[in-house]
């Protein structure tokens, strides 16, 4: 079982999704790509990637950086962001947006949607204020296959019970046998999208806020920087808010400032 080609597929993934991986990951390799290796008829793993190296990108190698780059995730993940959002981030761009009466949101690498999702119930259930306003909530992955179960909605019992109160559950879900599916109201309120943050972006409007957490911890140093000079650009002037994860943060960035929060900080145009 040779893994004489892996150096060379850690740099396509570099070079075409901005993954930095090394061989402490192996395991995440090996049981990502399994299925797709066995589906295309090899005996291993590294058979696959072998074929991977050899060949022109194409569908099949983007079905495996789809499979490398699929991450767990949760209603309302890391609550004390969701708190701050409630209490101080969105009272705050309201403020600042009341004369146009528009809210753009972008969830970026969305996954199946529980973030996105968790936005739209948490401005629907505490600013009924904003039921004559334009709200966009645009989400973003890379991975079709994931976007495709994101707009679908629907959700085993597990995956409801991680991060979801119960009055949420009640309100904004409809139970069908063994899964739940998220209401209309809520799944017309995100729009989803495929982007490869670190391809070319198409045209999208500036963002009150912008979502990008979890991401930038894969990413080689060049990735990271080109990502967030472009989401500087993506920011509504000086009251836009980018929040990264709570492992995350951006060190010697003169684009950006760091404002405290209460469990959490927030990072504004400079």
């Amino acid at each position: 079982m040779s893994k004489e080609y892996l150096p060379q597929f850690y740099a396509m993934l570099e070079e075409h999704i901005g993954i930095s991986l090394d061989d402490t990951k192996q395991y995440l390799i090996e049981s990502r790509l399994l299925p797709l290796s066995q589906k295309d008829g090899h005996p291993n793993v590294y058979s696959f990637i072998k074929e991977l190296v050899k060949e022109p990108v194409g569908s099949l190698h983007w079905q495996a950086f789809e499979a490398l780059t699929t991450n767990e995730t949760s209603f309302f993940r890391d609550r004390h962001v969701f708190d701050g959002l409630q209490k101080h981030i969105l009272p705050m761009l309201i403020a600042s947006r009341k004369k146009e009466k528009t809210l753009y949101i972008w969830s970026s690498a969305v996954s199946a949607g529980q973030e996105a999702y968790s936005i739209a119930m948490l401005i629907r259930e505490n600013f009924s204020e904003l039921h004559d306003w334009s709200i966009l909530i645009q989400a973003t992955d890379i991975s079709e296959s994931i976007l495709d179960k994101a707009r679908a909605g629907i959700y085993s019992s597990s995956e409801v019970k991680r991060g979801l109160d119960q009055q949420y559950l009640d309100k904004y879900f409809h139970k069908k046998g063994e899964v739940y599916q998220i209401h209309p109201s809520i799944r017309t309120m995100v729009n989803f999208l495929p982007h490869n943050l670190v391809g070319s972006w198409p045209f999208y409007p500036k963002f009150d806020l912008i979502m990008l957490r979890n991401v930038l911890i894969y990413f080689n140093q060049d990735a990271k920087n080109k990502v967030l000079e472009k989401m500087h650009k993506q920011l509504h002037g000086q009251n836009g808010v980018l929040i990264l994860g709570a492992s995350e943060s951006i060190y010697m960035n003169s684009l950006y400032k760091t404002v405290p929060l209460e469990k959490i900080s927030y990072y504004q145009v400079n």
